[in-house]
């Protein structure tokens, strides 16, 4: 009669404190490789539903299945972890926030970090040396929750490292033309792209939040920081077409929207060719004009931003991921991975000087008539283009 099988130690586990914790982890076969930009992750897995959930939501990223990246992530799950060992191993380490009532602890190893998750039973082992991130899940639903995030967190580090920048701004593209939806939060942007996508035409890139950076061949670019595109209730029933991504208790019949954490609801960026077949799901955008909703109650005219206005708000506000009154910023998750933050501040300055001087800007009322909303969008960015085409163009 054969023994049980045991954990087959890596070539870590004698220089690790946390390899006795571990049990058998079964060997991760499944893999997709995710590219954007200068980014890459390859992701490996031991069940290939892990693959398949995280490509859902990472829909900005190409992806293939060879070439090497600049980081691999190895998903092993339903590992037997010594609780208590960790536990005891983690109990002086350092704390790190990871999400909504979420903590992390971590400890130095050789060539990195190691970090233990409590709540979800997992160990993530981080070696710098060797590019690798190794996930010990207790279960596969905790593989499940970190397998698209610490993909996006490795490929956002890349191009945080290549001047990137966040930007809290819906995005799309029409005619080849490229639109920034910038603002705070509750400005109006998922109102003024769902209005314009559904009732003028184009093509999908993010409802949230960008990663911009200056292009070295001129210009900006920008690329989608995946995730659901997030709606309130009352933002799907004005625009036309929408109320049947409402949950079924508030739209009989309707696919079931999933209520986000702060009331609104969740929609795959695929889920949207349902409601717009003829929408593609981009992944870049090169801006031609950039605007500023805000709601209103009057029809006011679009108003035009001078350049030095918007270079200070960009800059102030960090391109409205922080309110300087309220000194809320946007959360921006880096604990696997943290940013060198002088370079994200230079980076941040650069790409604010370049879009004030290059990208026309126009404050545009949100009121509640999305046909006249997604009217003078088309004719704005109609407009731009012809400018930015011409002799006189600001590009």
């Amino acid at each position: 009669m054969t023994s049980p099988r045991k954990h087959q130690p890596t070539p870590t586990d004698v220089s690790c404190p946390f390899g006795p914790l571990i049990g058998y982890a079964t060997p991760a076969r499944a893999t997709r490789r995710f590219a954007q930009g200068a980014a890459s992750v390859t992701l490996r897995a031991d069940r290939s539903e892990l693959i398949k959930d995280a490509e859902t939501t990472l829909y900005s990223y190409e992806r293939t299945r060879t070439a090497a990246s600049r980081w691999t992530i190895t998903l092993h799950t339903g590992v037997s972890v010594d609780q208590v060992g960790a536990n005891a191993l983690f109990a002086d380490a350092d704390d790190h926030d990871i999400g909504p009532n979420l903590k992390a602890r971590s400890i130095g190893v050789p060539g990195g970090r190691a970090f233990w998750i409590r709540d979800h039973a997992t160990l993530v082992h981080l070696d710098h040396l060797l590019g690798t991130i190794t996930v010990h899940a207790g279960d596969l639903s905790a593989a499940r929750f970190f397998a698209a995030r610490l993909v996006r967190q490795a490929m956002t580090a890349q191009l945080l490292e290549h001047d990137a920048v966040y930007a809290h701004t819906a995005a799309l593209v029409r005619a080849e033309h490229g639109l920034l939806i910038a603002g705070p939060k509750g400005a109006g942007k998922t109102t003024t792209l769902l209005s314009v996508l559904q009732l003028v035409g184009g093509d999908f890139v993010t409802n949230d939040r960008l990663l911009l950076r200056r292009d070295p061949d001129g210009g900006t670019i920008g690329y989608a920081w995946p995730m659901h595109l997030r709606a309130t209730a009352s933002t799907l029933r004005a625009v036309p077409g929408m109320t049947r991504f409402l949950p079924a208790e508030q739209q009989q019949n309707s696919p079931a929207g999933k209520s986000t954490p702060g009331g609104k609801i969740a929609i795959e960026p695929g889920e949207l060719r349902t409601a717009l077949p003829d929408t593609q799901i981009l992944g870049e955008v090169r801006p031609t004009l950039m605007l500023w909703p805000y709601r209103s109650a009057s029809d006011l005219p679009p108003k035009p931003v001078q350049p030095a206005e918007v270079r200070d708000v960009l800059v102030r506000t960090q391109f409205f991921m922080h309110d300087p009154v309220t000194r809320v910023t946007s959360h921006r998750n880096h604990w696997l991975l943290p940013p060198d933050e002088g370079r994200t501040a230079l980076a941040l300055t650069g790409v604010a000087d370049q879009l004030a001087r290059t990208v026309p800007c126009v404050r545009i009322p949100v009121t509640n008539s999305p046909a006249m909303l997604a009217a003078r969008v088309a004719a704005l960015l109609d407009h731009a283009a012809t400018r930015s085409a011409g002799p006189g163009g600001r590009g």
